[in-house]
């Protein structure tokens, strides 16, 4: 419309035609300045919100920031290009000074460590005539845990699970409380010290006296086809997570590397994010001599 303007202007000599020109070049200019100023200074950071497995539906928090900026940031749109499906994630309005989050559904397709998270940053603002936008590589650092396979479909044997030949001291169902401890996922509600958590301002449950229970022993060879190794990944997940439910203490062991003891006490988080970045690296064969 501008060049339409331009043309007719030049041909027919006509001053409010060449008024209408020098305002639309103006406004021109003024949305390019105006949308500059609303991205420069703005940064984007993202976390997970919720554990992630492959294939299943996570959630991760994306705080835009506009600390370090005089002017807000107004109509600004993100989009997170990671997983099956890209995120779009809207902030009318950010507050000079100030921060805004929101949580977004995020669906990994594959098991791993995300250190960067591919995203572009645009505005309309301040007419919605033209659109400005920058690619940024946000640091994540985010962990996806292998797809947890169910009971029913985890095959025999793997992983190996068998009793350890001794029993791990548990330190869960003991009758006689001898202390407070920082909560782990698999503590009852019932074991809560609510004096203990409301005076340090975190969860805290009451530590028994520990009580003799057999241990389980998980192994994950790297033997066989990387398809197969996935799958042992797969069914290890899965017996970690039932496990860590039922409160049995388990060994996890990834080829001939310990990954998690029974006695850690994260070891449900050791084993999952080791289960997350094994690599398969069989052992060569063995040629006879």
């Amino acid at each position: 419309m501008t060049l339409g303007i331009g043309v007719a202007a030049i041909n027919t000599g006509n001053n409010l035609l060449y008024l209408s020109l020098s305002l639309n070049l103006s406004l021109i200019l003024l949305s390019g300045v105006l949308s500059e100023g609303t991205l420069r200074h703005v940064t984007l950071s993202v976390r997970l919100a919720t554990e992630a497995f492959a294939g299943g539906e996570a959630f991760l928090a994306v705080t835009c920031s506009a600390e370090a900026k005089r002017f807000p940031g107004i109509s600004l749109v993100a989009i997170l290009r990671a997983g099956a499906d890209s995120a779009t994630v809207r902030f009318p309005d950010i507050a000079s000074g100030t921060s805004v989050t929101r949580i977004v559904p995020f669906r990994p397709t594959r098991r791993g460590e995300l250190d960067s998270i591919h995203a572009s940053l645009s505005t309309r603002f301040p007419f919605s005539l033209f659109e400005k936008s920058m690619e940024l590589s946000i640091p994540a650092g985010v962990i996806v845990y292998p797809r947890p396979s169910t009971p029913a479909a985890r095959r025999d044997g793997l992983p190996v699970a068998a009793p350890s030949g001794r029993p791990f001291l548990s330190g869960r169902v003991g009758a006689f409380p001898r202390g407070v401890r920082g909560h782990l996922p698999a503590d009852p509600v019932r074991d809560i010290h609510w004096k203990a958590t409301a005076r340090t301002g975190r969860w805290m449950v009451k530590e028994r006296e520990r009580e003799a229970t057999p241990g389980i022993d998980l192994r994950v060879e790297a033997t066989g086809t990387p398809e197969a190794f996935e799958a042992r990944l797969s069914d290890a997940c899965g017996a970690v997570l039932d496990l860590e439910r039922e409160a049995v203490p388990f060994r996890l062991r990834i080829g001939d590397r310990i990954c998690a003891e029974a006695h850690d006490p994260d070891r449900r988080t050791k084993a999952l994010e080791a289960l997350a970045k094994a690599r398969f690296d069989p052992a060569p064969p063995v040629t006879p001599s």
